[in-house]
């Protein structure tokens, strides 16, 4: 009978530890939500939203990599960088040319990158998926997060890819 009893305390004791850490993730997703202005499912990354939501509001800077200020490419490579461990190639054009196997724009999951023509015929500006529709980039007012249905972005994106 002993040795049900602590059983029976140990598997309580599991159960409830782990009900308190699914509190807790879905406290994260909610808080995250509200920040960064997208419906999270809960199945993001959590690694991945994290660092997303550490790196919104830091100011545009050409050529730049750091919190201090960064573009659309430094962006993306520092974010997988950090998330990940991944090295992207330095521009958008290369990441789309090298990094990337394309997919359906139908097929988007967090962490994908959206890539545009925003001059020219070229790839030239790139962000990251989120969920709901919505992507984060740098941008000439800093790291935001915008629709993909605006109508600038409409015009302007080209085409998405999972990093390999």
């Amino acid at each position: 009978m002993k040795k049900f009893s602590l059983l029976f305390v140990l598997l309580s004791a599991l159960l409830i530890s782990a009900c308190g850490s699914a509190q807790k993730d879905n406290s994260f997703y909610a808080i995250s939500s509200k920040k960064l202005g997208v419906n999270l499912s809960g199945k993001e990354n959590k690694e991945l939203i994290k660092t997303m939501s550490e790196w919104k509001g830091t100011p545009y800077k050409y050529g730049g990599t750091s919190k201090q200020g960064v573009d659309c490419s430094g962006f993306v490579s520092s974010v997988y960088k950090e998330v990940y461990g991944k090295k992207l190639h330095r521009t958008s054009r290369d990441m789309y040319k090298y990094d990337v196997k394309k997919i359906s724009k139908n097929n988007l999951k967090c962490g994908d990158l959206l890539f545009f023509k925003t001059s020219g015929k070229k790839v030239s500006h790139v962000g990251i998926y989120i969920a709901d529709n919505k992507f984060i980039h740098a941008a000439s007012k800093g790291v935001v997060i915008n629709d993909l249905d605006e109508s600038y972005y409409k015009k302007t994106y080209y085409k998405s890819g999972r990093v390999k």
